[in-house]
């Protein structure tokens, strides 16, 4: 059996999906936030972004860095509760 190695694009959005929220720079320079969701058979993903209400799909070859960032439903939520 021959075993594949992974690519940095597959790791960089496997990692992701364990992050409630990051940011998916494609090679384009196009960036989503959101939360990812991987395809491992089709070699796709998508980007949810549950508050503006849009997903987008990529191809996983075409991810050049995956960040974490912060979760703008917990910062409104925090922000929201100093001003009480």
């Amino acid at each position: 059996m021959v075993r594949k190695e992974k690519s940095a694009a597959t790791a960089f959005v496997e990692s992701a999906e364990r992050v409630e929220w990051v940011e998916v720079v494609l090679r384009d320079g196009q960036t989503y936030q959101g939360n990812v969701i991987r395809n491992p058979i089709r070699r796709t993903g998508s980007v949810v972004n549950a508050l503006d209400e849009t997903r987008f799909d990529f191809s996983l070859d075409d991810v050049q860095a995956v960040r974490r960032v912060g979760d703008p439903r917990h910062m409104d939520t925090a922000s929201n509760a100093s001003l009480s």
